[in-house]
This record gives C-alpha cells, structure tokens and sequence, in this order.
C-alpha cells in the first residue's frame, strides 16, 4: 500500500481528484486531497494566496506522514511539488506531474506558459485591476481548459472553482537544488489534448527533466474530470 498525496491546480481544489481518489482506494492505496491555501474549503485572502504559502502547506502534510509518499501535482501545482519535496526530501518517494509545470530553479509558471507559443489559455484570462487575480469566462473553460470534459462533469465542477485565481504563484521564482529535489524519481502524465500546457511544451520540459515513467493520456488539462479511469491507471502504474 503507498499513499498519494494528490495536489490539485489553480482555481481548483482537493475535489478535483474525487473519482481519481476513489478509484485509487478501492486498490488499497491511502489518498490525501488537501486544499491548497485559499481553496476548496480553505478560505483565505487572495493576498495571502502565494506560492510559498502554497508550498508551505504541502510541508506541513508531508511532516505529518509517518512514511513517505508517491506526490501528485496537477499544472501549476507541478511548481508546489518539486519545492516541498526539496525542504522534505526524506519524505517523498515519487515526484507525479499530471500536465504540471517541472521547471528549473529560477524559472516560474508565467515563464513557461509565455514561451508555449500554442498554448490558448495566457491570451484569454483577465485580471483584476491591480494584477493581483486572473479570471477566465465560461466559453474559455469549456473550449480551453475543459475541452474534452463531458458535460455534467463540466456541470459538477464549475461551481467548486474559485473565481479568481491568486497572480503570485505564478510569477514566483521555484527554488529547487539539483542535490535534493534532483534527486527524487519523477514521472509525467503528458495530456495530447491539453490547450493551456501544450504537449509539446510537456515534452520540452520532460526533455529537460528527464522521467523515469511518461504516461500519454488522450485528454485535455483536467484528465480527473475527462478521463478520470485512465488517470487512476496511470499512478496504480508509478506505486512501485
């Protein structure tokens, strides 16, 4: 038996990974879908949302694991991961990317999502008037975030979404060392239909990280919600 700590993205919470979790249970697996600082059920001031809160929050339930445990980042959460696993190194067993950010030490979301020339996501949110949140339109979720969702998974989902998403995440520098987090097995879950992270921004970042396990999925930026089946498959396959 392995625990999964599964850590959701931006705008979403721990209940993204319900049916993923369920499935992962009824293998015997134990399944931690905490709530990122200012999500889900954790309310917080958008100001008080930022990365090493985020980050933060990934430690102390990594210091409350008596063994250690395969941990899951989906999109920018990939960024949250890899800098948890570096303050607790003795505590992951497995990094997972689920079509999240893996990026190298200095590099940051907003970074990476610019130089995704194909990506459709960036040019389509608005923010607020000091920058300091994003929001995205409801066409924009079905046709570039939730492309290949049906649609009352779509339904079940859009209201659990926080409105606006936190800006400082995403421009925050990730700090990580070749010597700890570098050290730490990593496997992908690359997403052929995702519009926001696209396959081949996936792939160059696979190719600079290299992944002992890439797992190809046909499904959009919320494999959890579209192909929740294939997505349990895939970490039953990382357990060992």
């Amino acid at each position: 038996m392995a625990t999964f700590i599964l850590v959701h993205g931006a705008w979403h919470g721990g209940w993204a990974w319900q049916e993923v979790a369920a499935r992962l249970t009824e293998n015997g697996h134990r399944v931690l879908t905490p709530d990122l600082p200012g999500h889900g059920q954790c309310s917080m001031p958008l100001q008080e949302m930022t990365m090493k809160a985020y980050v933060q929050s990934v430690v102390d339930l990594l210091d409350q694991q008596s063994e250690p445990v395969i941990l899951v980042g989906h999109s920018m959460s990939g960024a949250v991961i890899s800098q948890a696993a570096e303050q607790r190194l003795d505590k992951v067993t497995k990094l997972v990317y689920v079509c999240a950010f893996l990026l190298g030490n200095s590099e940051t979301v907003l970074d990476a999502m610019k130089k995704d020339e194909a990506g459709e996501f960036l040019p389509r949110l608005t923010f607020t008037e000091n920058q300091s949140g994003a929001q995205f339109d409801e066409a924009t979720l079905r046709e570039v975030f939730y492309n290949d969702t049906p649609e009352e998974r779509i339904q079940w989902a859009r209201p659990r979404l926080i409105t606006t998403q936190p800006t400082e995440p995403f421009g925050a520098p990730v700090h990580i060392t070749n010597e700890r987090f570098g050290g730490i097995p990593r496997a992908y879950v690359k997403c052929m239909k995702d519009k926001i992270l696209t396959p081949q921004a996936q792939q160059q970042m696979i190719d600079a990280f290299p992944c002992t396990q890439v797992v190809e999925l046909d499904a959009d930026h919320a494999p959890f919600l579209s192909k929740p089946e294939e997505l349990s498959k895939a970490f039953l396959s990382m357990e060992a």
